[in-house]
């Protein structure tokens, strides 16, 4: 078989093809600015860039195969200089860099094919952004030198017109020569490895250009996992305190849930709500508010980002946070995301992007995951029963380790509370005054007095649950039984109290039909935990 040496073509041609490359080399810039001009946009509005985002109008097959040419073209010209002896550092330049171009393609390519279902952090929106924006800057470079080779201008005594009349076509750079192919099936072994030693020559041969064009890739892709997964990423469990952004935080808990606090579900069935409780505080005065745009729940490779949606019908968990001021003292909120269904049951992490941060010797943004434990809310536990007098402990439920405990009771229309009545003189004399249940209200009603005690873990992060009347209003049922038939009444009353004297008492309104009721216990309804107290 007989075959022409390909140099005479190549110098022929040289002009023409840097020429093609330059080409190649503009629409890639073009693309390039788009990309980065795309993402500078995600990151000043995210909601307005992903409306009508097409993946194909920023990157698609064309992009890569046009790079992919541009390596090709770069390597056989290349080849040429290293043959003909002439300068070949252009060369060199441009296969790094659209060798990395391949790279950082590949990157944008990955990340902005799930940006619709995804919230791009804004650490990650800036890297890609600034590295996108560099690698334009070094492909104008490319270019313009390759237009100046492809056009032979002399620019500043680089007389590529004269370099290139020297490049000299002689009669060996376009001879034929032959080639035998013959195939002999009893060889083949001989012939692999004859073809393993081919190899190994023309990776002797050519071992500069594999050994750059490797060492290329290998170097960025190694930089890009060491600044995105060592350098800027740190990971917390819950009950941490670490520092985001002049802020602190610590995640207290998480929680899986469909429902309300009266057990009714607010999500479709295909959908769950994570709730996760933070403390929060600012470290100094300039700091205002929580951007909890920066905070997304992370799942697998997907993120998923805040809702305020359900904040009514989850305020028994916790006070959503909703650009509230926040305070020196340590608050806690809650932040709810919505998820698919088939994703509660995954390892969970919150991600929060620190704008500015110390860490492992470097500044600069980070990502801090923190991973959750989440309590499931939905499946529904075996009621517990307790007695007069008992403690009951809420371990497992949205109350953390809140203990309750109810010593006496008793049911009348109204009671006699004792107190001092001093003068001015001070003198005091034993005076009285009767607790009744108010007026108002849809049935006759009566009091139910408990002596008892409610110890809220702080660490639960509850508001208004500081002692056993407010407990009892926002977790209680009374259950009582007349004349064989049970009833019961969710207990929502105005606070009773004495007016003057302090005996120590909760005085709950039920209905007048309690004081002849033969059975009474208290039921706390506390999200999927039901607790029976029963008092007679």
């Amino acid at each position: 078989m007989i075959f022409r040496k390909p140099y005479a073509f190549f110098i022929k041609y040289f002009r023409l093809i840097n020429l093609i490359m330059a080409a190649f080399m503009a629409v890639l810039i073009y693309r390039s600015f788009k990309v980065g001009n795309y993402i500078n946009d995600y990151i000043s509005d995210y909601v307005s860039a992903t409306d009508g985002f097409v993946l194909s109008n920023y990157i698609n097959f064309y992009v890569f195969l046009l790079t992919l040419l541009v390596v090709v073209l770069t390597i056989v010209v290349m080849s040429v200089m290293i043959v003909k002896d002439k300068p070949k550092k252009l060369y060199i330049f441009n296969l790094f860099v659209y060798i990395a171009l391949i790279v950082i393609y590949g990157l944008d390519y990955s990340i902005l094919s799930t940006i619709r279902d995804n919230i791009l952090d804004v650490r990650v929106s800036k890297a890609i952004r600034d590295v996108t924006f560099i690698a334009l800057g070094m492909q104008v470079i490319s270019f313009l030198a390759t237009l100046v080779r492809a056009t032979g201008f002399d620019i500043k005594g680089f007389d590529f017109g004269k370099d290139l009349q020297q490049l000299e076509i002689d009669v060996k750079d376009n001879e034929e020569f032959e080639v035998a192919v013959n195939f002999d099936q009893n060889k083949v072994k001989r012939g692999i490895r004859g073809k393993l030693r081919i190899t190994k020559y023309f990776y002797v041969e050519h071992k500069f250009i594999i050994n750059l064009t490797v060492g290329i890739a290998a170097i960025v892709i190694a930089f890009i996992v060491f600044m995105f997964k060592i350098i800027y990423t740190d990971t917390h469990g819950e009950n941490k305190i670490f520092t985001a952004s002049m802020l602190q935080f610590n995640v207290t808990s998480s929680y899986v849930t469909k429902a309300d606090q009266n057990g009714d579900e607010i999500v479709p069935d295909d959908k769950a709500l994570v709730v996760v409780k933070l403390d929060v505080r600012k470290l100094t005065e300039d700091k205002k508010s929580l951007n909890t745009g920066l905070t997304t729940l992370r799942i697998g490779n997907r993120s998923y980002g805040r809702t305020n949606d359900y904040n009514e019908s989850l305020s028994d968990i916790g006070v959503p946070y909703v650009n509230q001021r926040l305070s020196t003292e340590f608050t806690n909120y809650i932040l709810i995301f919505e998820i698919p269904t088939e994703q509660m049951n995954r390892p969970m992490k919150l991600k929060i992007n620190d704008s500015v941060s110390y860490i492992r010797g470097e500044i600069g943004a980070k990502n801090i995951f923190v991973n959750l434990k989440p309590l499931n809310l939905i499946e529904k536990n075996k009621t517990q029963n307790y007695n007069l007098k008992d403690t009951v402990i809420f371990t497992g439920s949205i109350l953390g380790n809140s203990e309750l405990s109810i010593d006496e009771y008793s049911v009348a229309n109204k009671f006699k509370v004792e107190y001092n009545f001093c003068s001015k003189k001070d003198k005091c004399v034993t005076s009285y005054e009767y607790v009744t249940p108010t007026a108002s209200g849809a049935y006759f009603k009566t009091l139910l007095r408990l002596d008892g005690e409610f110890d809220e873990d702080e660490d639960a992060g509850l508001d208004n649950l500081d002692d056993l009347y407010y407990f009892l209003n926002e977790f209680g049922s009374v259950h009582y039984q007349v004349d064989g038939t049970w009833y019961d009444h969710k207990i929502n009353s105005k606070l009773v109290k004495p007016k003057i004297g302090k005996d120590g008492n909760y005085y709950i309104e039920v209905n007048k039909n309690v004081e002849k009721a033969s059975s009474i216990y208290l039921k706390f309804d506390v999200r999927n935990f039901s607790y029976k107290y029963v008092l007679k």
